[in-house]
């Protein structure tokens, strides 16, 4: 998903509740991190995944998901493609396998996560057939939000709020093409003039074969790519285009003035409880989102 829209994405508006204390303590936290992302059952190799796989959603966009819903879905992480044909690739399978056992724990209160497979196979050099997959993680209040704000559209989808993540995404992933950018635009909390941006380009790049004019916003996020081949680590992975030349729009600076105080407190306690090998990041979460916390509103 996020793939499809790396040069494209663009992100809502919201604003940001204060951020909780580092210890997670309320009237009956310690029962509620115990509850959040129930890795117990897991395997001791499938819970040091589980780890991995929630860092690297706090360390993208998925922050912005996980910390009160201000994204309402993310994904890009965990991203395996499998060979279907001639032969299926036993050893992608195997890992699809864990990553949806990771998933299933990977469950706190409004967060959950799931496996998505992508409808379109794709065809390799080599002839092969292969089809790309990718975790997918959804905050469950955020989702209803923005299925009821943009309910004209998706009514067309056959779906309202009440609608489960899965099958919100497997209608999106199976609409027809513009339709299925406009979805995800949505569903990945994007405002309206940018995700009409988004489609209007699609549709006038696929029929002339060109790329739209567009710059680019982008977002604090942990991860961050060089600027060039050799340049400063300097990009975040939270990226989307306006219109060339446009300024600074509302929608930018609210979206900047919502992200900066979650991104600061993710910058804290990520100093706080990430260790050396890069574990901690199950027991940042649970004390995060055992404090109250309250949801971004569009």
């Amino acid at each position: 998903m996020h793939r499809l829209f790396l040069s494209v994405v663009l992100l809502s508006l919201g604003a940001c509740a204060s951020a909780p204390r580092v210890d997670g303590s309320t009237a009956g936290g310690r029962d509620t991190a115990a509850a959040c992302f129930s890795v117990a059952s897991l395997s001791e190799v499938d819970r040091r995944v589980a780890d991995r796989v929630l860092l690297a959603f706090g360390d993208r966009e998925g922050l912005y998901t996980l910390a009160g819903g201000l994204k309402p879905i993310s994904s890009d992480v965990g991203d395996v493609m499998l060979r279907v044909a001639p032969t299926v690739d036993s050893a992608a399978l195997s890992e699809l396998a864990q990553l949806r056992r990771v998933a299933a724990a990977l469950q706190c209160g409004e967060i959950g996560t799931f496996v998505q497979v992508f409808t379109a196979p794709q065809v390799r050099r080599d002839s092969s057939v292969v089809r790309a997959t990718s975790l997918v993680m959804y905050h469950r209040a955020s989702l209803r939000r923005a299925i009821a704000r943009q309910q004209p559209f998706f009514a067309t989808l056959g779906l309202t709020p009440e609608a489960d993540a899965r099958e919100i995404l497997a209608a999106v992933e199976n609409a027809p093409r513009d339709a299925r950018w406009r979805g995800y635009g949505y569903l990945f909390g994007y405002p309206d003039d940018a995700v009409d941006f988004f489609v209007r380009a699609g549709v006038v790049g696929d029929s002339s074969k060109t790329l739209v004019p567009r710059d680019f916003r982008r977002v604090d996020t942990w991860l961050r790519f060089p600027e060039g081949a050799n340049g400063p680590r300097v990009l975040s992975s939270f990226v989307y285009a306006v219109p060339k030349g446009a300024g600074e729009s509302e929608g930018d600076r609210a979206l900047r003035s919502a992200a900066a105080p979650i991104y600061a407190e993710y910058v804290r306690r990520r100093a706080i409880g990430i260790q050396a090998d890069s574990s901690g990041a199950i027991a940042l979460w649970r004390a995060w989102l055992s404090a109250p916390l309250s949801a971004p509103r569009p």
